[in-house]
């Protein structure tokens, strides 16, 4: 088992700030009527897919940047990203299609649909095939499909491909990732009809703006001028978390599904800058066991929850038929939200549907993620040594951050 204490180094405040972005998106889709959905800031918060995007580029940049252009390894770049997210894509994948012949079963058993007919609309074979080749977010259905959150994952492992095309071109060029970063938001302002809330159509580019403005973020940080400035307010820099969290939290509460969302990417590059040096109290708090938990399990809090919150559906349309429960779901427009009957009685649902997600998520890191990588990355190394006249750099190389110490690539 892989723990915070014996893995690479990451940058740890951000990767904290990664599993807290997880479970708020989580906390979006718990499909309980409880007091927030009717929120307009509840509905927003779907941005926070776009910090994913963000750090994501950051991370990439910094821990490939250079390397990918030296050691020319496009094979082992590859290798290592498709092992970091496509193996629990893959499992989840396969829990949704066991959940759906168990569908199939119960209805050849009792006179009663759960959750829609099996195998149509967005859990058709059709779709299954897209989300085999993580291309479900490239407009082919109108829709997402199967496990609704991979949409993300499937732009972002084609934007690694960019990624790795652009720096085997010219290098850590700012040029190149600011025009690409550019070209993603022209897209999605002309051509997108809910702006940057766009997923099946247009998460493509969504997330080509995010990831390389990460890039330019990751560049900005390790420009040679940077330290001195970080230096120099490094008294106030408690003060500066403070005002970046307000700033998020404002600009969460104030847009919508309108221009100034295009904004959320900009708004998480600074979140994402600013937290890049841990020099606050609010770092310290992110550096704890409990926050670097949620960091290490944020991929399989985002990938898992919508299996969960799916087999939770069903075990509730079984316990609505005892009407003793009080069990129903009012509301069914766009998705079947359900309630206990009170405040009290959502409030612990929801607390129910979100543990349950952490505690599934703690086995699929420990179980799914940890091992695929590590053998995806030993193959990646293997491929990389066996490159004739090529520079492999192992995956453990170290160097000194900002701050003087030592981190390791991941």
């Amino acid at each position: 088992m892989i723990t915070p204490s014996d893995s690479p180094y990451r940058y740890r405040a951000l990767d904290a700030w990664r599993g807290l972005c997880a479970c708020l998106v989580a906390f979006v889709h718990v499909p309980v009527a409880h007091a927030w959905q009717t929120a307009h800031t509840f509905h927003t918060m779907q941005l926070f897919v776009d910090f994913f995007f963000v750090l994501s580029g950051f991370v990439i940049c910094h821990a490939y940047g250079e390397r990918l252009g030296i050691d020319r390894n496009w094979q082992g770049f590859m290798i290592r990203r498709f092992g970091r997210v496509y193996p629990l894509h893959l499992v989840v994948l396969a829990g949704f299609v066991a959940l759906e012949l168990l569908k199939v079963l119960m209805g050849m058993v009792m006179p009663i649909q759960v959750d829609g007919v099996p195998f149509t609309g967005n859990r058709s074979i059709e779709t299954l095939l897209s989300n085999l080749v993580l291309t479900q977010s490239f407009g082919l259905h109108g829709m997402t499909s199967w496990n609704g959150p991979a949409w993300s994952i499937g732009v972002e492992f084609y934007s690694y491909v960019v990624f790795a095309i652009v720096v085997l071109m010219m290098g850590r060029n700012s040029v190149g990732f600011a025009g690409l970063a550019a070209l993603g938001l022209l897209v999605m302002a002309v051509a997108s009809p809910t702006w940057l809330f766009a997923t099946h159509d247009y998460g493509f580019w969504r997330c080509l703006y995010g990831f390389f403005l990460g890039c330019l973020v990751c560049n900005a940080i390790d420009a040679p001028q940077i330290a001195p400035f970080v230096n120099r307010f490094a008294p106030v820099g408690t003060l500066i978390e403070y005002a970046a969290i307000v700033g998020l939290v404002g600009f969460i509460a104030l847009t919508g599904e309108n221009a100034s969302s295009l904004a959320a990417p900009l708004v998480f590059a600074g979140i994402v800058f600013v937290f890049a040096f841990e020099r606050g109290a609010i770092s310290r708090l992110l550096l704890t066991r409990p926050a670097q938990l949620l960091g290490f399990w944020s991929y399989s809090i985002y990938m898992v929850h919508t299996l969960i919150f799916a087999v939770l559906k069903i075990v509730m349309t079984l316990l609505a038929k005892v009407p003793a429960l009080g069990i129903s779901a009012p509301v069914s427009n766009p998705v079947k939200l359900w309630t206990l009957g009170s405040p009290v009685g959502d409030a612990v649902l929801v607390v129910v549907y979100l543990g349950l997600t952490l505690v599934v998520s703690k086995y699929t890191f420990d179980w799914v993620e940890a091992p695929a990588r590590a053998w995806f990355a030993t193959l990646a190394d293997r491929i990389g040594a066996s490159m004739s006249g090529s520079f492999h750099l192992p995956g453990g190389v170290r160097e000194r951050d900002l701050s003087g110490r030592v981190r390791r690539r991941i």
